[in-house]
């Protein structure tokens, strides 16, 4: 029952908003033909704000469903499982799925975006951006120190699959070839982008289940030419205002060598010093990402990502985790209106305890493969319809199918409406 109701108010809030789109109130939002390669500390916008003059205001709606193979449907007895990361409960599509965990119908993202956009390019400017959203997919862009306090399920800003997040809220500051930024943002890192209107796939791929998402502190950036940029700064991964126990490093580059042809590499290299972390120990950390991006030809191109987390933890029961995933994306777009892709993923979890780790992954290799479709039929709508089949190389392992299965079948779709 609670499924089809929200079910019902997924369907209702698509049409409801495509109303007001219809009537030109929302129609803002030029379709967006490719992905603009932006500096290696910034997340990647595949379709630009509504300007007046600098300042923009836009934002999507995204809902849908999702189910799978087993018949396994969402549970709502533990309270870790109710936030999509805890290992009591692994009913529904398990919490290794992220945004698509659940089973049946829900509003994955309401999302606001309002700021002041600059470039320097005629001297010193001032502006920023503050992002806030609401859905089912929220919890994962909450920070520890400010959307809930200490471990996976204390005070988190939200109730049962529905919670709030800003996910970013920054200060930036411009002048000729220099860029600075300080607050918390998007973390420049290889996991997929949080934001719907960003990715081609329904579901994410599976380093967002253990990349950060967020980081807050502050990087500067400079183009030492029109191809190349290099950025570095001071962050902290995954949490704001509990940063008197970290110490970490970001830097990376973005190179584009030619039109059809991008690299992008980032790092976050630091430590944790014990203080009511996830992990109860001091910790070293270290995570890098690289992506590069390939133009095949007018309408196929490919995407490639290799992202790592490593963990030196100060603990005699449990001293390493080391996790890295590869992932392929090939994209055609056949015509304006329908593009097709396919995913190939793979993750290896190195883990001593990993039972006991806030990462929640299984150990051993994770593969999987995703076949998609985009549809917009106008500049305001997309359709992404999705199959997917995940397995795990490990017979001890089992998170499928509530904890019974090395293997799942899934899919769905969603509608996504840009205004």
């Amino acid at each position: 029952m609670k499924n089809t109701i929200f079910g019902i108010l997924s369907a209702v809030t698509v049409v409801f908003a495509s109303q007001f789109t219809q009537a030109g109130l929302l129609d803002l939002c030029m379709p967006c033909d490719e992905v603009a390669v932006c500096n290696p500390c910034d997340g990647v916008d595949y379709c630009g704000p509504i300007k007046a003059g600098k300042w923009f205001l836009n934002g999507h709606i995204e809902a849908g469903f999702f189910a799978n193979g087993h018949g396994q449907k969402s549970s709502y007895t533990g309270a870790a499982e109710r936030l999509g990361r805890g290992a009591d409960d692994l009913s529904g599509n398990t919490h290794l799925l992220e945004n698509t965990r659940l089973t049946g119908g829900q509003v994955n993202q309401i999302y606001l975006s309002l700021g002041r956009s600059v470039d320097g390019k005629r001297g010193l400017e001032i502006g920023g951006k503050i992002d806030a959203t609401w859905g089912s997919d929220a919890y994962i862009v909450q920070a520890k120190g400010k959307e809930y306090a200490s471990g996976h399920s204390a005070g988190r800003w939200g109730v049962d699959d529905y919670f709030g997040a800003i996910p970013q809220a920054y200060a930036e500051v411009a002048f000729k070839r220099w860029n600075v930024k300080a607050g918390q943002f998007y973390a420049p890192f290889g996991s997929e982008t949080f934001k719907s209107t960003d990715r081609f796939f329904y579901s994410m791929n599976q380093a967002s289940t253990f990349m950060p998402h967020v980081a807050s502190g502050a990087y500067a950036t400079y183009a030492l030419s029109d191809t190349l940029s290099i950025c570095s700064g001071w962050v902290v991964p995954g949490e704001f205002g509990e940063s008197g126990k970290y110490n970490t490093v970001l830097g990376g580059l973005d190179w584009n060598p030619s039109k059809r042809m991008s690299f992008r590499y980032a790092f976050a290299a630091g430590t944790n010093t014990y203080a009511n972390n996830d992990f109860g120990s001091n910790y070293n950390l270290f995570v890098h990402s690289l992506r590069a991006h390939y133009q095949l030809s007018k309408k196929l191109k490919y995407d490639f990502e290799w992202n790592l987390l490593n963990l030196n933890i100060n603990d005699g029961g449990r001293n390493r985790h080391t996790v890295y995933a590869i992932n392929h994306d090939i994209i055609y777009q056949h015509n304006r209106k329908w593009a097709l892709g396919a995913r190939f993923g793979m993750v290896y979890n190195d883990a001593v305890d990993p039972a006991d780790s806030p990462l929640y992954l299984p150990a051993g290799d994770w593969l999987m493969v995703s076949l998609g479709a985009n549809w917009t039929p106008n500049k305001w709508l997309t359709v992404k319809p999705e199959v997917r089949y995940d397995w795990i190389m490990d017979a001890a392992a089992t998170p499928f199918n509530d904890e019974t299965n090395t293997y799942q079948v899934s899919g769905g779709l969603s509608a996504v409406v840009k205004f």
